[in-house]
């Protein structure tokens, strides 16, 4: 699909009209697409299982900042490429410290600048509040010259004129084994209607803790867990992997890569208070 173009700002203000940085939920439109960025590197388009849409990603440090935050409990609505409008405001902080204001290229537009992510958040309270979250790897926070430092001051004080907390974000908050983890379980987060089924579930849990002292490989396990419940060994690693992501079987994700055929690994399990809902139904 073609990208836009940005030369005029009957652009921007079409582009607002149709809809571009608007909206929550699956019904949000990130004012950036990959198609609308010249790739620098790696770029990506998932289909969200969190939020039902294609999210627009425009590093691989992205991709896996959307895989943290899709995991996380706290995190309800996911908006990346978000835009700073109206822009307006974004220049008359630029004026206000003394910096240039970004421009189009090639042209004297001025720039509608964006937040890699603006995420909606559940605070323990039960209450939500917005945080913003710019993605950068940390080799680059130690290249970077003073203009990008300038560029992020006006995010940075865009964001607390809206009293929103807004914060960096690099490779250093996670581990690679993390995100290794979480790309191969995401893949199960949905599964189908025939093993959503919180019998099923339950008795896979109690042969699960009932397989705890023995010394067999993870996949060995499955396959014993497999035979007694009369099922494929697919369907029991799908299940396995599924509740991991449920965070219902709960092990340590950070510290090594999961491998079926490496030992069972260390675990516990949570049934959460609504087990029965969930185990009915997807995420």
């Amino acid at each position: 699909m073609r990208g836009r173009r940005f030369v005029s700002k009957q652009d921007i203000e079409r582009h607002i009209a149709n809809g571009f940085g608007s909206g929550a939920g699956a019904g949000y439109v990130p004012w950036l697409r990959v198609q609308d960025v010249p790739s620098m590197g790696r770029s990506h388009k998932i289909q969200g299982v969190k939020v039902e849409r294609i999210h627009h990603l425009l590093s691989d440090l992205e991709r896996a900042y959307l895989l943290v935050c899709e995991f996380s409990e706290d995190v309800v609505d996911i908006r990346e490429q978000y835009p700073l409008l109206p822009f307006e405001s974004t220049q008359a902080i630029a004026k206000a410290i003394g910096v240039r204001y970004p421009r189009y290229k090639a042209t004297a537009l001025p720039l509608v600048m964006t937040t890699d992510f603006l995420l909606t958040v559940r605070q323990p309270n039960g209450d939500f509040k917005s945080v913003a979250k710019t993605i950068k790897y940390q080799q680059d926070l130690k290249q970077d010259s003073l203009r990008t430092l300038e560029k992020f001051e006006i995010e940075r004080r865009f964001w607390m004129g809206q009293g929103v907390d807004w914060a960096i974000v690099t490779e250093e908050s996670f581990t690679q084994d993390l995100i290794k983890n979480l790309g191969l379980l995401r893949r199960y987060a949905q599964l189908p209607r025939a093993l959503m089924n919180s019998s099923l579930h339950t008795e896979f849990l109690e042969l699960l803790e009932f397989s705890r002292p023995y010394p067999w490989s993870t996949s060995e396990c499955l396959r014993k867990i497999a035979t007694r419940l009369g099922i494929t060994y697919g369907d029991a690693r799908d299940i396995f992997f599924n509740l991991i992501w449920r965070k219902i079987i709960q092990i340590d994700l950070s510290g090594a890569p999961l491998h079926l055929k490496s030992p069972l690994p260390d675990f516990k399990i949570i049934y959460p208070s609504d087990w029965n809902a969930l185990s009915e139904g997807s995420l």
